[in-house]
């Protein structure tokens, strides 16, 4: 008994090779050699987009440090920006070019803002009628 499986499996092994080999088809022995495609993603990022995008990040998010610093890092942003895109165009550099100009209109918004606050606190000496206006024209709209 034991020989007998013995052969069967010897058996069932040259069949299965001579299946194999036979329903298989080599799609690639004909086809010549071609190298990856070069990755573009590196080529069309410099680093002044990428500097004024930080730029812009940073001045979106200083506008609420009285408006100074965001205009300040929003001009920075703006200007490596425009250069950036001056020599290669990405979706980097327009992105800083958003950013560093919305960073700009914040930290404007905030600066007049904050001007307006401390001249309004500076000219009344009191405190309480300071917060009682600004609640009515906040809530009496």
């Amino acid at each position: 008994m034991e020989g007998n499986y013995q052969n069967q499996n010897q058996y069932d092994q040259g069949t299965q090779t001579s299946q194999y080999s036979s329903n298989y088809q080599d799609n690639t022995a004909n086809i010549p050699y071609q190298p990856s495609a070069p990755d573009r993603g590196a080529e069309g990022t410099n680093g002044l987009q990428i500097a004024g995008l930080v730029c812009g990040i940073l001045s979106i998010c200083a506008c609420c440090c009285y408006g100074i610093p965001s205009i300040i890092l929003g001009v920075a942003g703006l200007i490596c920006s425009i250069i950036g895109n001056n020599q290669s165009k990405s979706g980097v550099g327009v992105a800083g070019l958003v950013c560093s100009i919305v960073g700009l209109i914040l930290g404007a918004i905030s600066s007049v803002f904050y001007i307006w606050a401390f001249y309004y606190v500076g000219t009344s000496g009191d405190y309480q009628d300071l917060y009682r206006e600004i609640y009515r024209e906040l809530y009496n709209m």
